[in-house]
Formats: C-alpha cells, sequence, structure tokens
C-alpha cells in the first residue's frame, strides 16, 4: 500500500473518524481510481496521488489537516467542471465530494441545507417534488459548490439574481481542519465575513464548503424550457460541409435579445432567465466584413413562467421582426406537471453544440431540440467578459460580430466535431433592477450585478466515444491550435462597453483580480485574517493570493 495511504488511514483512526474510501492508481480497484481521476474538461488528465471519498465534514477536517501536516498538496472536487481543471492534480490528495449528496428541505423556513456533492438534476428534481426551487444552473451534470461560490448564473438570474444571494449558511472547514457554521445573523464578524466571500468570491480560497444553506422560492405552477433558431445549419453533401438555410442578419436577433433582457416590463420579466448562443464562421484573409448582413447560426434557449400562448404571444412580439426562425421547441415541468421529473425536463445544457444533431443532420435528418450528448465530458477551452449596464452599443455590436468571423474558423470543423461560438447569459432583470437595494446588493462578493450580460466564448472538441477512442488518430487536431487561436484573439478583442470576466468561465491567463474586481482587496483581507491558512494550502492558480 501507497505510505502516504497508510499515513492517511492512521490519521482517521487516531482522531476516532472512519476511514472513507481512499483510491489511489496502486489499488486494487484501479478502474474506479481511473474514473474518478477523471474530471469534465478531457482537456486535463491528472494523476491524484489519493482520492479520498468523504461522506462527512469530519473526514474532510482530516484530510485538511493531514496534507497541511506533511505540506502535500490539496484539490477538492464536487461535480469535477472546473474549465482550467483546478479541482484536480497530478500528484495531489484530492479530495472528492460526490458522495456528500444529501439535501433537507424545509418547506415552513422556506430553506434548504444542500451538500456539496449533489448533481442538479437531482437536486432540482427534490426540490420540485416540495414545490420550491432554487436559482440553478444551465448543466444537469454540475454540483451546486463551485457554482454557487463563483457566483451561480442560471436560468433563474433575471428573476432572482445569482444563486449566491439566497445563500444564508454554510459550513466551513478552514486551513487548520477547525469547522465553522456560518450564518449571516452570526454575531461573530469572522463568520459573517466568511460568508460573504464564499457568496460569489470564488471557490478553494476561504476552505471547504460541506453543507450549504440556501433560501428557497415556490416553484411556479408552469415553467417552460424553450429554444428558438435562426439560420440552421444543413448538410451541403457535394461539399461535405454544413451551410446555414437562411440569411436572418445576426445584428436582428442580438439587437432583439438585448433589448428584451434589458426591459422589466410584465412580459419580459415572465423571462425569468435567457441564454444565446451564436456560432463563429469562417471568414477569408482581407474578406470585407458587413456587419448589417453577415449571418451566422442562433439559437436563443429561456426559461419562461407561464403557458405556450403567452410564450408564442412574447416571441411574436419580440422576434418576428428578425427574420426566419424556427421554434419555439419547449420542455415543461412545474406544479401542475408532477409527472414530469424537473431535472429531466428542465435541466440541459444551454451551452453546447450537439455532435449527435450534426451526424443527423448528414443522414438528411433534423437534429433533436434537447439531444443526449450535451452534458457529455470533452476537451474544451472557455474565455469570457461581460457586458456594462448601458449595453454593448453599435460599435460593440459591430466588433462583437467581427470577433466571431475569422479566417481561424475553418470550414468543415463541425464535420470534425470541433465547435467554436459564444454564449451571452443575461444577468439583469427585475431582481438587480428593483427587488433587491443597494444594502442587499453588498451582501454578496460577487461584483458583477450591474451588468447586463455575459459573453463566454467556447471551444469544444472530440465528444463522441468514437473520437475518444481515436485518441491522437483523429483529424481534428489538424485544426484544434487554429481554434485556440481564435479563443486568444478573442479574449484581447476590442469591444467596446464590455469589461471584466467571470470566474465560472475560468480561463487561467486572465488576471485573478479581474474577476473579482471590486471585491478582490476584501477578499485577500478575509482569506488573510479568517482562514487560518497560514502557507496557503488552498491554492489554485486563479484563487485568492
Amino acid at each position: 500500500m501507497n505510505a502516504t495511504i497508510e499515513k492517511l488511514r492512521e490519521a482517521y483512526c487516531s482522531e476516532g473518524v472512519e476511514v472513507p474510501e481512499i483510491l489511489s492508481n496502486c489499488s486494487e480497484n484501479h478502474e474506479k481510481y481511473d474514473q474518478h481521476r477523471q474530471i469534465f474538461n478531457r482537456l486535463f488528465q491528472f494523476m491524484p496521488i489519493a482520492i479520498v471519498l468523504c461522506e462527512t465534514t469530519q473526514q474532510v477536517s482530516v484530510v485538511v489537516k493531514f496534507t497541511s501536516k506533511y505540506a502535500l498538496p490539496l484539490r477538492v472536487r464536487s461535480g469535477g467542471h472546473d474549465h482550467e481543471g483546478e479541482c484536480s492534480g497530478t500528484d495531489t490528495i484530492l479530495l472528492d465530494l460526490s458522495k456528500m449528496s444529501k439535501v433537507e428541505i424545509d418547506r415552513e423556513r422556506k430553506i434548504a441545507r444542500i451538500q456539496p456533492g449533489i448533481r442538479f438534476q437531482s437536486l432540482t428534481t427534490e426540490l420540485a417534488k416540495c414545490d420550491v426551487m432554487i436559482p440553478h444552473g444551465t448543466c444537469a451534470t454540475v454540483c451546486i459548490a463551485g457554482y454557487t461560490m463563483g457566483g451561480g448564473w442560471g436560468p433563474w438570474t433575471r428573476k432572482h439574481g445569482m444563486c449566491c444571494e439566497s445563500v444564508i449558511g454554510a459550513t466551513l472547514v478552514l486551513g487548520d481542519g477547525s469547522i465553522r457554521e456560518l450564518s449571516m445573523n452570526s454575531e461573530d464578524a469572522g463568520d459573517r465575513e466568511l460568508l460573504w466571500a464564499i457568496k460569489g468570491g470564488g471557490g478553494f480560497s476561504y476552505g471547504i464548503v460541506t453543507e450549504f444553506v440556501i433560501e428557497t422560492f415556490d416553484l411556479p405552477d408552469e415553467m417552460i424550457k424553450f429554444q428558438i433558431e435562426w439560420n440552421k445549419y444543413h448538410y451541403v453533401p457535394e461539399n461535405k460541409l454544413f451551410a446555414l438555410r437562411d440569411a436572418t442578419p445576426t445584428l436582428n436577433v442580438l439587437q432583439a435579445w438585448e433589448k428584451v433582457i434589458a426591459s422589466t416590463k410584465p412580459d419580459a420579466n415572465r423571462l425569468v432567465g435567457t441564454n444565446l448562443k451564436i456560432a463563429a464562421k469562417h471568414a477569408g484573409e482581407g474578406e470585407h466584413f458587413n456587419p448589417h448582413t453577415v449571418s451566422h447560426n442562433c439559437v436563443m434557449y429561456g426559461y419562461w413562467e407561464g403557458d405556450e400562448n403567452s410564450l408564442q404571444k412574447f416571441i411574436d412580439i419580440h422576434f418576428r421582426h428578425t427574420g426566419t426562425y424556427t421554434g419555439p421547441s419547449i420542455e415543461k415541468a412545474g406544479r401542475k406537471y408532477k409527472d414530469l421529473p424537473y431535472g429531466d425536463h428542465l435541466m440541459n445544457d444551454w451551452d453546447r453544440y450537439s455532435f449527435h444533431n450534426m451526424n443527423l443532420l448528414k443522414q438528411g435528418l433534423e437534429g433533436t431540440p434537447f439531444p443526449p450528448d450535451l452534458d457529455k465530458p470533452a476537451p474544451h477551452k472557455i474565455t469570457s467578459r461581460l457586458v456594462n449596464a448601458e449595453g454593448l452599443g453599435k460599435d460593440g455590436h459591430y466588433k462583437l460580430l467581427e470577433s466571431l468571423t475569422s479566417p481561424l474558423v475553418l470550414p468543415g470543423n463541425k464535420d470534425l466535431g470541433l465547435f467554436t461560438y459564444i454564449t451571452l447569459g443575461a444577468i439583469t432583470g427585475n431582481y438587480y433592477q428593483h427587488v433587491i437595494t443597494k444594502e442587499q446588493k453588498d451582501r454578496s462578493a460577487f461584483p458583477y450585478k450591474d451588468k447586463l450580460f455575459t459573453i463566454q466564448y467556447q471551444t469544444w472538441w472530440n465528444e463522441t466515444n468514437k473520437e475518444k477512442e481515436e485518441g491522437e488518430n483523429n483529424h481534428v487536431y489538424t485544426r484544434v491550435n487554429q481554434a485556440l487561436d481564435w479563443m486568444e484573439v478573442c479574449r484581447d478583442y476590442d469591444i467596446p462597453n464590455t469589461s471584466g470576466a467571470f470566474i465560472s468561465f475560468k480561463d487561467s491567463s486572465v488576471p485573478t483580480k479581474t474577476y473579482f474586481d471590486k471585491s478582490y482587496n476584501q477578499l485577500v483581507e478575509i482569506k488573510r485574517t479568517y482562514v487560518k491558512d497560514p502557507y496557503n494550502h488552498f491554492r489554485s492558480r486563479k484563487t485568492i493570493i
């Protein structure tokens, strides 16, 4: 047995704490180790010394004290969706919280106690059974911990804010292994400061959260998840390429979407959250760019509070003038639909392109609205920025579309399962504009409450099992570097009325302070004063200090 693992087992025994399951590369159950070492971004392939599958706060505490005593690097993972792979590492002790997946719902007090390892597909279904919900994310396989500590953007943001705004308590293991029960009503200033920090100040920096206490809201009678699409793809066999069916100017779609999310009129408020995805496209070197006529594939996703008739009326009013579109495709949930599990019907990733659908198009078939491969792990790269409260403006619109029209995006990428695009996620809405006060806005560390929306540049590849089996013998690798070059160009693109970056869309090349903006200095002070981590063991590339 590995000497480090033997010492860890001894540490548990000496403290009278039950020894959790511990996996290593030389353990008998190597296949289980190999499964648990994988993270969502398959670009990273780490080999931890040990993977500790904790089930209690006390077991977490022992690991923290152990790694500190023996000066061993520590990483923490709940769902494993850190885009830069900072939830794991080679030659580290990986604290895996996936077995800590309980949720307790108190309908009278309107709170839920949620452990960090429960995935949204399960969590939202359990909440909906009790006719309540929290501001969850868009990806079914994401867990609550990193999502919430990064802010927690999702399909309820326009109505209920980022998820971090609903956190009122937490259980936190500090750098010396001590356990703190945090509450926003605590008389202890350190408790209040630590709670403020984990509400949007990023994960891991301030300790390890083993339970969140989150306020719930009443689930509406009827919720509709919908999507509408402009400039759909079709496959041209003679060219062996995908092309756009229509030529609706992307500018029309972008401007209409931005106008809707900036509104707090009654019909716009029923759009409780929304995302607009725009695909990048190839442009020849020196090719003239016209922002008024350029067209890209665009897909709008949304959560609608109401019935199909009211949704259709909303779409007709706000988007009919944009040009030809298809949809809406819909899924339903809510109090009226007890037989439809919320997590199965309203929880799919909004952000991805589907290689499954592209293959259907090549066969002359229509793609499905919510295909099965959207939540699958795959190699990828992400970067981001945010749009200021006044909106992109004319020049901002032009430059954003110009960044999406590039010689670095090669024809035929989609045929190989290489996808380059942006997603725009609405932040502004009734909640941040009218529901909470300035004082309430200051109760969380998330710094970008006044931004209009996020811009997330994305590149994904090798999403299918066949591609994974091909490994390096895959033609996609003749193109990936240029797609990643496109990402780097876009990261630094001069787009007026944009600034900052969103930590949940992590890019290690973005300075840490950029992610936390006006909250950064206070977060540094909280880390130094209250976390009891003098050697900064709670660190990865984008943690505080």
